[in-house]
Order: C-alpha cells, then structure tokens, then sequence
C-alpha cells in the first residue's frame, strides 16, 4: 500500500509537469511561423478547425483510456505525442509529416486533458486532503498562465534568432515532462474496496449515465464549456484584429498576452479563496454579467483603451474553472472522473470549433469589434438559460467550497 506522502509527492511532480508542458514559446509567432511557411490564413484556418475537430474526437476515448489503464500512462502518452509534434511541424509544409505533426499538436492534448484533473484530485483524496482540490486546481492554472506568460514573453524574442527554435526548445521539455510524468504514483480509482475497473465502452456509458441522470452535473459541465470557449475566442483569437484595428502597435501584442496571463494566474490562484467566501451560482451569475459587459463595450466602443478589458475577459475563465472542476468532482465517482472531465472538454473542443470560423468570418465582414459584440449576443444566449436550469436542478444555494 503507497504511503500518503508519496500521493502528495505525485501532485508537485504534476504542478511541475504543468509548468513544462504550458511553456510554449510559439503562442506569439505560431501564425506567421506557419505564414512563412507559406500558408494562407484561410488555410491556417481550415487546419485549426481540423484540428479541434480531432481533439474533440479524441477527448472521450482518451479520458476513457486514463479511467480504465490509468492516469499516468494517458498523460506520457499525451506529452509525448506533443513532443512529436513540434518536430514534425517543421517539415515541408502540408507534406503528410507535417499533417501528422498539427494532428498531434491538438490531438495530443486530449490525453493530457481530464487525466490530470482526475489525477491530482484522487491524489489529493488518498492524500486524506480531498477539500484541498479548488485550491492546487487554483494553483495548477496559476502555473499553466505564468509558465504561458513567461514563454511568450520570450518567445518573440527566440523568434527574431530563429522561429524554429520556439519549436524545438518546446520539443525538448515535452521529453522531459514525458519522462516526469512516468514517475507520477497511480492513486486508487475506484471507490469500493475490491472493485474492478469497468471495460472501455462501459465506462463510457456509465459516465454518460452520469450526466444524463444528475442535471446538477449536466448543467455545470455545459456551463464550465460555455465559460471556456467564448473568452478563449475573445481574448486569443480576436484580440490581435481588434488591438491593431484601434491603432495599438504590433510589437505591443506581447506585452498585452503577458498583461492577460498575469491577470488569469492572480485568478486562478485567488480561486479557492473566492470559493470559501461566496455562493457558487452568485460567482458564476457575476462572472458571466462581466464577461457580457465587457465584450458588448469592446464591440460598442472600439478604441485603444477599451483593450484593457481583455484582461477582464481572460479573468473570469481563470477564476472559474478550478471552481467548476471542485463542483463536478464533488458530485462524480473517482472511478469515472477523468471520463466525465473529458465530456466537458469535448463540448469546448467542438464549439471552438463551430465558433472560430464564425466569428473570425464576422471579422472579415463586418469588424473585429462587431465580431466581439456578436460573442457577447452568443454568450448571453446560452449562459442565460443554463443559469436557470442550474437552479432548478439545484434550488438550495451551493457553496463554491466546504
């Protein structure tokens, strides 16, 4: 039997797999890297669109494959398929390595995804520290930004000695965070004692089952997709049409992504106490009213210091989705977490998917800032009726935290 200390020694090694993984030097040239590799946009686009596609086919199966042979294995498989990837995309563009390469770029993410949620909060459990989840989720996302935050930084910078290099660099700690994740310890999965894991397609339906039963996980799962995916348009995809469109430097976009992932890390590290404080539907109920706010006032008055409300926008995905996750472990079995996690990813990955190209496209047609405005018309739209179903679900007040 593995002492509880080991569990806890498996959730440091898994805050620092996180920094590995999420320091990506090519989040600020990854377009013109492609660009000089001869790509249109409107192939970029058709890639990126492709390749969501895939992730979010890949979402279910691969949480599946982390409940039913393990966390560890579905996160190495993942770090090191990503690894692959920022090799292969250095071939000729368009040539079958290449497409293998951006195929493993999302898709390997997919392994990652659900798996290592699922894996630090039953460490944490076996742990005897199970309440502690929303705040090393808070902190899981603090690093995820400020790693994001550092390598951007830099990145343009390695860029201007060699672009592929920001490949590379990002090649070589995906090994290592591969060779890290296979000394991560397995914690119990199951919550009987003598209980065998269920076959593949079983455990999917199980964790269907789950969700189609309990509206209160149903609801929260939609909702964690909904607070991820607009935002995540928002402030990555939108952002550079909108800033040059209002007369903001080119060579300012850096240090406005870094502005936007120090705010996401004070956000996510300030998760938890948040939690402790206040109702979980008033949190969300807030968070969804800035998030409107600030997109309707983006699209309404295009100008140079409404960009600043960018960082209102990254705010509150950071802020919610450690408190999400807590909720939706609260109410879901271990033995089919990272299964359920992964179905609130697969939503994101296939609306990202149905919405980049469309409100990229409202770009073009109309502008950048009409594009944010119909973000926020969207948002609205869906958030709204969530929010009640979520109360009819759950009438009683729900606390973010015990």
């Amino acid at each position: 039997m593995k002492s509880p200390s080991s569990y806890r020694g498996s959730v440091w090694r898994l805050l620092i797999l996180q920094a590995l993984v999420n320091f990506i030097l090519w989040v600020p040239i990854w377009v013109v890297f492609l660009q000089r590799k001869g790509l249109s946009l409107t192939e970029i686009g058709v890639l990126e669109a492709l390749a969501w596609i895939l992730a979010a086919a890949l979402e279910v199966p691969t949480g599946m494959i982390a409940d039913r042979w393990g966390r560890k294995a579905s996160i190495a498989t993942g770090t090191f398929l990503y690894s692959l990837a920022m090799f292969l995309i250095l071939t000729d563009a368009l040539s079958p390595t290449f497409l293998l390469g951006y195929a493993f770029w999302n898709g390997s993410l997919a392994f990652v995804s659900g798996a290592d949620s699922a894996l630090l909060y039953d460490s944490l459990k076996a742990d005897g520290h199970a309440g502690e989840a929303a705040k090393y989720a808070g902190r899981f996302g603090a690093i995820q930004q400020a790693s994001q935050g550092i390598a951007a930084f830099l990145g343009s910078l390695i860029a201007t000695i060699d672009i592929t290099l920001c490949f590379t660099i990002c090649g070589v700690l995906a090994l290592v965070a591969t060779v890290l994740a296979l000394t991560l310890r397995e914690p119990p999965r199951l919550d009987e004692a003598g209980a065998k894991p269920l076959t593949y397609l079983s455990n999917l339906r199980v964790a269907i089952g789950i969700a189609a039963r309990r509206p209160a996980v149903r609801v929260l799962l939609l909702l964690s997709a909904v607070f991820s995916v607009v935002p995540l348009i928002v402030y990555y995809f939108l952002i550079q049409p909108y800033a040059l469109s209002v007369g903001l430097p080119l060579a300012s976009l850096g240090l406005v992504f870094v502005l936007i992932q120090m705010t996401s890390v004070a956000a996510s590290w300030l998760a938890h106490r948040v939690g402790r404080r206040f109702d979980l539907r008033a949190i969300v109920t807030v968070c969804g009213g800035l998030v409107v706010g600030a997109c309707v006032v983006l699209g309404l008055v295009p100008a140079l210091p409404t960009v600043a409300l960018m960082l209102v926008v990254a705010l509150v995905p950071a802020l919610l989705e450690p408190l999400f996750s807590a909720r939706i472990n609260d109410l879901i079995p271990s033995a089919q977490r990272a299964t359920v996690l992964s179905l609130s990813a697969l939503i994101s990955e296939l609306g990202t998917a149905a919405l980049v190209p469309l409100l990229m496209g409202s770009a073009d047609l109309l502008t950048p800032a009409l594009a944010i405005g119909l973000a926020a018309g969207l948002f609205a739209l869906v958030t709204v009726p969530l929010l009640l179903m979520w109360r009819a679900a759950e009438p009683r007040a729900t606390p973010a935290l015990g």
